[in-house]
C-alpha cells in the first residue's frame, strides 16, 4: 500500500518502544519515591489535570465527529469515532461507579 512502508520494522518499533517507556518510568518512579514527590499534593493536581484532559477529549470527539460527517458521511471514521465516543463514555460512566462506591 505504501511504498517503503516496512510492516516488520513497525511491528519490532512498538514494542521496543514500550519496552523502553516502561524502563524508564520504573527509573523515574524509583526516584520519585526516593524523594517523595508522590504525595497527596501530587495526586491532587495529576487528579484535576486528567479531570481537565478528559473534558477537552469531550470536545475534540464531538468536533471531530461533526467535521467527519460533514465531510464523509456515514463510512469507516465515522463508526470509528462512534465507538471511540462510546468507550469514552463508558469510561466515565465505570470511573464515576467505582468512586461513588467507595465514597
Amino acid at each position: 500500500m505504501y511504498e517503503g512502508f516496512d510492516i516488520w520494522t513497525f511491528l519490532v518499533g512498538l514494542p521496543l518502544g514500550l519496552v523502553i517507556w516502561a524502563i524508564v518510568w520504573f527509573f523515574v518512579r524509583k526516584k520519585g519515591m526516593k524523594e517523595r514527590i508522590f504525595d497527596e499534593r501530587y495526586a491532587n493536581l495529576h487528579r484535576h489535570a486528567r479531570s481537565i484532559s478528559w473534558k477537552v477529549m469531550t470536545g475534540a470527539i464531538l468536533i471531530a465527529w461533526i467535521i467527519v460527517m460533514i465531510v464523509e458521511g456515514a463510512k469507516l471514521a465515522f463508526f470509528i469515532l462512534t465507538a471511540l465516543w462510546v468507550i469514552h463514555m463508558l469510561s466515565w460512566a465505570i470511573g464515576a461507579a467505582i468512586v461513588n462506591k467507595h465514597h
